[in-house]
């Protein structure tokens, strides 16, 4: 082989996801993307007032930082624009650790992060939840007993729907800092319901939010996100941004969704009435269901080889859903919420199987 890889790399693993999934019949369930689709004039909407040779242009960047200091209330020096929250982290790893330093994450959650650990060979710490779905004081302690470096927070952590409200984000920032622990905050689902952490950034300086346009916003396809911090903090994070950090496009489709921010709040309102209705239906069916700070529903089954025959079952109806997990969550779901008329072929679904295995 005439390129060498680093010795560390060898046991990282990574796969180009062929998920084999129906994209024009299949109800998308399984990677908490909007699931139904923008309509057909969306795009020439957002390029109306584009100037002739956009796509012949090279990137202008700086109006979208205004629309969203604006947006966020913070000056254009605390954002960092990102592809993606994915683009976020790599860039907090490669700016912030060294190898062997200790960083925290709740698991079970995003996989990059444990990707990224590997790669940038630091030393990763899983912290886990208690029966009750609540964080375990003790082995957060212990963690920032350790010489602490990060702690990685989503909030609300998909799958399990844990989440802290503002005061508990605040004890957190405070418990960091003491321990000289950087705090990042992953906020992918934020609109949804969850606290956001931007009050701290006036409180604390180890504070770092992370945000995306893939959830509430549900255009995952621009691969756009961003982070938010001090001036200072950004200062050091922003210089490993890339020259061009997103196409025209993905800029120009994320500022016409801040300038009519009304299609936004319109879409996560409607999110959120279909996810309460559908976790209602669920739990009156009888399954032991979560969710209330995101587009997504966990649901709990008694035995592994249920989710798993469940997650079958639906695969062959072309209803695509997340999980099995690894234990204790092998016996766990994690279900997309879509509008109401999308979740329909979902609930009549899960009732057959309710009568056909899970009643067995």
């Amino acid at each position: 082989m005439f390129i060498k890889r680093n010795s560390h790399l060898r046991n990282i693993k990574r796969f180009r996801v062929s998920e084999g999934r129906d994209l024009e019949k299949g109800l998308r369930l399984d990677r908490n993307e909007k699931v139904d689709n923008w309509p057909p004039d969306f795009i020439s909407k957002v390029l109306k007032s584009k100037p002739k040779g956009f796509f012949s242009m090279y990137p202008e960047i700086d109006p979208l930082y205004k629309k969203l200091a604006n947006y966020l209330k913070v000056d254009v020096s605390q954002i960092l624009i990102n592809s993606g929250i994915d683009g976020a982290i790599k860039n907090i790893y490669s700016v912030l650790t060294e190898p062997n330093d200790n960083v925290a994450v709740f698991s079970p959650t995003y996989l990059m992060y444990e990707v990224y650990s590997s790669i940038f060979k630091v030393n990763l710490f899983p912290l886990t939840y208690s029966n009750d779905y609540k964080l375990k004081e003790d082995e957060l302690n212990n963690f920032l007993n350790s010489d602490p470096k990060i702690l990685f927070l989503p909030n609300p952590n998909q799958p399990i729907e844990s989440s802290l409200s503002l005061n508990e984000l605040r004890e957190t920032a405070s418990k960091c800092k003491n321990k000289n622990c950087l705090l990042v905050i992953d906020e992918a689902y934020n609109l949804f319901g969850a606290d956001t952490g931007l009050p701290l950034l006036k409180e604390f300086n180890n504070v770092i939010i992370l945000r995306t346009f893939s959830k509430a916003f549900g255009v995952p396809s621009i691969r756009t996100g961003y982070t938010i911090s001090t001036k200072e903090n950004m200062e050091i994070i922003s210089k490993m941004r890339m020259a061009h950090e997103q196409s025209s496009l993905s800029i120009a489709v994320a500022e016409y969704l801040l300038d009519n921010f009304d299609i936004v709040d319109d879409y996560v309102n409607k999110i959120k009435n279909s996810r309460d209705s559908t976790l209602k239906e669920l739990q009156n069916l009888g399954f032991e269901a979560r969710g209330k700070h995101g587009n997504y529903i966990f649901i709990k089954f008694k035995e592994k080889s249920i989710a798993k025959e469940v997650v079958e079952k639906l695969r062959q109806k072309l209803i695509y859903v997340k999980g099995p997990y690894k234990a204790p969550y092998d016996n766990c779901i994690c279900i997309t919420v879509g509008v109401e008329e999308k979740m329909k072929s979902f609930i009549d679904e899960i009732k057959i199987l309710k009568k056909n295995i899970l009643n067995k």
